[in-house]
This record gives structure tokens, sequence and C-alpha cells, in this order.
């Protein structure tokens, strides 16, 4: 059976699923890049039906993108995935995000870790077929997300997770940590500026009834952020803003 080396999944921004500016929210974004890279992992026989039969199951690590411009409503875009490598824990996959006439707008990078469901540790991808990851030799420009550092006297605010926060996994969902980061800024400033470049790094879960602490740095145009749960960084946030432009 002859694997699909890459996979693209089009879609078009509806008024309902658009932010305040009328363009592709970020939250959307990830949302899209989970949803298409679980696509190709079904196609490629490692997604949840084929993977949830040894006890294993994929888990979003570490996840950057940098955005030229964001779809606007009614427009169409596309995003194309692939896997760029894998060890016996990780997988490495990137995205390039294409507008309705097929130009790029958007570069991706992901990192997805194999967990033991049961055992909530590390799971060993060699137990699966090295057939089953076809890698391209693609490559996208964009550099790997830094470390993140200690925060330097930040802004904090605490939040305790509720039922709509959490997923199937019995954990609290990708995206809403990153909702949780986002509503720190109030609308008018979102009005000024956009996410230009956002560089994420989820170190442990969180679950329903934990309080977390969200901690933001500023400095000039990058915010340096933070989720902790008991004084451990759950996750870790780079945005690098620009000013928004109207047209």
């Amino acid at each position: 059976m002859k694997r699909p080396v890459e996979h693209t999944h089009t879609y078009r921004l509806t008024a309902g699923e658009s932010g305040a500016e009328a363009t592709l929210p970020v939250t959307l974004l990830l949302e899209r890049i989970i949803e298409v890279a679980t696509e190709h992992a079904n196609l490629l026989e490692i997604g949840y039906e084929q993977l949830n039969r040894r006890g294993i199951a994929w888990v979003l690590s570490r996840v950057s993108f940098e955005m030229k411009r964001y779809p606007a409503i009614n427009e169409s875009y596309s995003l194309t995935t692939w896997i760029e490598g894998y060890n016996r824990h990780f997988s490495d996959r990137c995205f390039t995000v294409h507008d309705g006439e097929g130009h790029i707008i958007g570069y991706v990078y992901t990192m997805w870790t194999a967990i033991d469901i049961k055992r909530r540790c590390v799971a060993d991808l060699d137990l699966l077929e090295k057939d089953l990851f076809p890698v391209s030799p693609k490559h996208i420009p964009l550099t790997k997300a830094p470390r993140l550092k200690a925060l330097v006297n930040p802004e904090t605010e605490d939040y305790t997770f509720k039922y709509c926060d959490i997923d199937f996994n019995r954990h609290v969902n990708s995206v809403r940590y990153l909702a949780l980061l986002l509503n720190r800024w109030p609308l008018d400033y979102y009005d000024r500026h956009e996410v230009g470049r956002l560089d994420i790094c989820f170190h442990r879960e969180c679950h329903f009834g934990e309080t977390v602490t969200v901690a933001v740095s500023n400095d000039a145009n990058v915010s340096e952020c933070e989720i902790t749960a008991d004084g451990s960084r759950a996750v870790g946030f780079r945005i690098t803003w620009r000013d928004r432009i109207f047209e």
C-alpha cells in the first residue's frame, strides 16, 4: 500500500469561525493544525484507532508557526502537512499554510510525542513499522523555538480548569491553554496588533479542577508567558507581535 507522503485539507473561513478582526483566529489555526495532522496520521495508519490498540496516543509537544497574514471571512485557505523526521519517542511534522490562490502565507513546525495511555509516560515508537512513517525531504524556512527562560517580574492571574477545558484524553485540550493565555490582552490591543509568530512548548498535563497561574512578561514586541501548576511549568509560550495592517 502506497502511503501519502503529504496531506492537504482546504477550508473556507465562515463568519461564525472568524475572530473580532474578521480573520482566522489563532486558536482556530492551532485547532486546524491538530486536525490536519490527525487526518494524515489516520491515512498513514498511525492515527488514534491504530495506536489505541497498542495502548499509545499522540500528544502535541511543541508547535511554532509564523504567519505572513491570516485568511479573512469567506476566504479559502489550506494546510499541507508531512513528516519531517521521527525517532523512538517523537515525530516532527511540518506544514505550509496557503491562501485560496495557492500562495504560502504561513509555516508551521510541530513535535508530537507518543505516550503510554495507562502509564502516562513516553511510549516506544519502535513498536511500529518504519514504513508507516514516510519522511519527506521538504523543509520549511522556520527556525525552531529557543528554550524559554524563567520569566522576570511577570503579571499573573489564577484560573481553575472547568468542564469545557477538558478533551477525550481527560486532560486540558491544547487549544484551551492558548485561549486562556490570549484572553490576557484587551480587545483594543488586538485591534492594533496581531500574532506574527507563536511558539508553544507543552511540559506536563493539567486536569479538571486544577488551579494554575498564567504569567506574562512583556518586552517590546515579544511576550514570554507560562502556565504553571504547583510551581512547575505546564506550558511555555513566546508571542512575537506585529502591528496590524488595515487594507
